[in-house]
């Protein structure tokens, strides 16, 4: 069952990821950054819901899934992957001792913070990469901010959206179950 609940949230990050490009393209800085990228609030949920391991894998795949899609596939395409597959476990691992305790799902607060670690996190790994392999994707210094902007809105989006999506009957009723 865990191996069909990682291919299908492989699947869902992959049409995420695809679903973003058109919703907020007037809002898309380069292929790298986004000003909403709701994926992010996905990389989240996966290692929240499907744990660290299954979770991370989950994320992995889906960005594997995206690669035969990349216009100019190279190995900072594939670094940022696995850049985008550690920013969730280390936002993780900084709650986790931070805070000594784990994350709360049904908490805003909980979810905001973790977000806010995520988006510094990812940007962070991301542009560590670009500057070691590939220093040209590094146009404009506030690029680091807008990475952190995109991902920290996509994931605060996605938090509310899910916290509304628990709300609906329907989905009331698989829940009380």
């Amino acid at each position: 069952m865990s191996y069909l609940l990682i291919v299908i949230s492989a699947l869902g990050f992959w049409g995420l990821h695809k679903l973003n490009s058109v919703l907020f393209e007037f809002l898309t800085y380069n292929d790298h950054i986004s000003l909403i990228y709701l994926p992010a609030f996905l990389r989240l949920i996966n290692v929240l819901i499907l744990g660290p391991l299954n979770g991370s894998i989950a994320t992995l795949l889906g960005g594997i899934f995206l690669l035969p899609f990349q216009f100019n596939l190279n190995l900072v395409e594939i670094a940022d992957v696995f850049c985008s597959t550690s920013g969730p476990l280390i936002a993780l691992g900084v709650f986790k001792l931070s805070f000594n305790r784990e994350i709360k799902l049904t908490s805003s607060h909980d979810l905001l913070i973790l977000s806010l670690i995520y988006s510094f996190a990812n940007a962070m790994l991301h542009h560590l990469t670009w500057c070691l392999l590939d220093p040209n994707e590094l146009t404009v210094p506030v690029q680091f901010f807008e990475m952190i902007f995109g991902d920290f809105a996509g994931a605060v989006v996605g938090a509310l959206i899910m916290k509304w999506a628990v709300k609906l009957p329907f989905i009331q009723k698989r829940l009380d179950l």
